[in-house]
């Protein structure tokens, strides 16, 4: 095929960022207005990630530990519901504080944000192909011009793919699959059965290559305005779905839909009558087909295809098989029916979402491997570990979903599923930073353990890290090399946290001081240690199932640290 592969004339920028997950448009945003200029290049034709692609109910716990970059995009959101169905409506108040969006808001809100930075060039349809050196440029592939290719320079490149696509392809060390219990001493590693708190006979703790099961979001409605009904997909196996009929039998499973734990499809609800449907652990089938993605971390894109296509056709075959399997009672199929596609969602892809949920994939080797340890309190106090260079805060449990189906010797656990309590945490800059290469930041698959990466793998999360990342190429370009404390200044100057209070949040006169006291002293941790101790509470849910009000023992209370 001679150079109709040609290679087009190279250009030159300061600042690459690949993936455009809302991370990669926190990275590209906040670095485009600091006056860098700016690539940031998608696959596909939908930037976003999962946030655009499906997955609309954010994972979170506590609202006072997201704050920067996406409260902006939350606030932007709350905006929109405002101006279009007035402040008091229905769609304001469901989409708590902006945190739950319909995928076409969240697109419209980021498509403008990106659209604004006169600095920053988006390249949709570009399929990163090669890297040159460690790292002074990348190679794209137009996807819709015949394979064209074309050249970026450029002295800083970010990678905020699920993947870690980039790093990869630049040589940095990455790792895929379960570390051992006696790798970093985490209580939850390895092969594991767990449940209703307590780890299992038969957990042995050993490492292996597995990852966390994937499966889509599947945005539904019962609107019969809006409704699609689902049609029963090529290639359907129902022996797939068939031990749902005997769960039925047994009462353990009551309906399809549920917003508790008595069914197959976990309903979360979104303005406007929609709902991110999302599958339940405890359910002998779901979306996801745990086991069936361990090749996705490093396949090649055709294969990555095939992967979406199975999860794709799975999802939709068992939707139809809960609507109308005869084995299933009549009340089951008539409840299912009532529930469908959007359509005015995903409309170029018969309104089936079009990014898959992966939890987990490659996670870089870098100057700092984050674990379970770091999230857990402190022995005799309430907050977890001091992080000196701390860029990001996360407050949610250690979960994953599991990397088997159940059977043998629980039937009804799945192996390597666990949700396990955790002090909201902070993240360090070291964990973006991949061993060897200087002008490579990652704030997506970040150096962590399996057990750490399920704490830190929420978009939340990573789009403060996605900011950091930004702000610190900026200054790693101005400066020659990066003031860690420079960073945080920055950072806190942009509403953006370093440590976690609950009574000090952006806009406060205290809050830069609070920040700054609970990043570069040990201050906070020490105070926790000296006072009675806080004791554990049920958590006080605030809205939905996840979200809930702050936990005790965080507020800074008026005391500050002398820097």
């Amino acid at each position: 095929m001679m150079l109709a592969l040609l290679l087009a004339a190279a250009s030159a920028t300061d600042v690459v960022v690949v993936g455009a997950t809302p991370a990669v448009i926190a990275a590209a945003v906040s670095a485009a207005r600091m006056g860098q200029r700016v690539v940031l290049v998608e696959e596909t034709a939908r930037i976003g990630g999962l946030l655009t692609g499906g997955l609309s109910y954010t994972d979170f716990r506590s609202l006072e530990s997201v704050q920067g970059f996406f409260r902006e995009y939350m606030r932007e959101v709350e905006r929109y519901y405002a101006a279009r169905y007035g402040l008091d409506s229905p769609q304001v108040r469901d989409s708590f504080f902006g945190a739950l969006a319909e995928p076409k808001v969240s697109l419209e809100i980021l498509a403008g944000m990106v659209a604004r930075e006169k600095n920053l060039r988006l390249l949709r349809r570009h399929r990163l192909v090669a890297v040159r050196g460690r790292i002074a440029a990348v190679t794209l592939e137009n996807l819709d011009t015949a394979g064209r290719r074309e050249e970026i320079a450029a002295r800083f490149f970010i990678d905020a793919t699920y993947e870690g696509d980039l790093a990869a392809m630049a040589g940095a060390e990455v790792r895929t699959g379960r570390e051992s219990t006696r790798e970093y001493g985490e209580r939850l590693a390895g092969h594991i059965y767990f449940k209703d708190g307590r780890i299992l006979p038969g957990s042995t703790g050993e490492g292996d290559a597995k990852i966390q099961k994937a499966n889509y979001r599947v945005t539904m409605t019962r609107d019969p305005a809006l409704r699609v009904d689902i049609a029963r997909p090529a290639g359907y196996d129902r022996g797939r779905y068939a031990p749902v009929v005997e769960w039925h039998r047994s009462g353990r499973l009551q309906r399809a839909f549920t917003a508790g734990h008595d069914g197959i499809f976990r309903i979360q609800r979104l303005p406007n009558g929609k709902a991110d449907i999302n599958d339940i652990n405890s359910s002998p089938v779901g979306f996801g087909l745990p086991g069936e993605n361990l090749d996705w971390p490093v396949a090649a894109p055709a294969r990555r295809d095939e992967i979406r296509r199975q999860h794709r056709d799975h999802a939709l075959g068992l939707l139809w098989f809960m609507q109308n399997d005869e084995q299933l009672p009549e009340s089951v199929r008539r409840e299912a029916r009532e529930w469908g596609l959007c359509r005015d969602e995903f409309i170029e892809t018969g309104h089936f979402p079009t990014v898959l949920c992966v939890r987990e994939a490659r996670r870089i080797v870098g100057e700092y491997t984050f674990t379970e340890q770091d999230t857990q309190p402190i022995r005799g106090g309430t907050r977890a570990r001091w992080q000196r260079d701390a860029v990001a805060v996360g407050d949610y449990t250690l979960n994953s979903h599991g990397v088997d189906k159940p059977g043998p010797p629980y039937p009804d656990v799945r192996e390597g599923y666990f949700v396990f309590d955790a002090a909201p945490f902070q993240i360090p800059y070291s964990v973006m930073v991949p061993r060897g290469i200087k002008n490579l930041l990652v704030p997506v698959a970040v150096s962590a353990t399996h057990l750490g990466f399920s704490a830190i793998r929420l978009e939340p999360t990573w789009t403060a890290l996605g900011q950091a990342a930004g702000l610190a190429a900026h200054l790693a370009l101005k400066a020659g090399k990066l003031d860690v404390a420079r960073l945080q200044d920055l950072l806190h100057e942009r509403g953006a946290i370093t440590a976690y209070f609950t009574d000090i949040e952006p806009g406060s006169a205290e809050f830069v001081r609070a920040q700054r006291c609970g990043t570069r002293t040990d201050f906070y941790q020490r105070i926790s240690r000296s006072e009675p101790p806080v004791p554990i509470a049920p958590v006080r849910l605030r809205f939905g199932l996840q979200y809930s009000f702050p936990p005790g023992g965080h507020a800074a209370a008026g005391r500050f640290c002398e820097e």
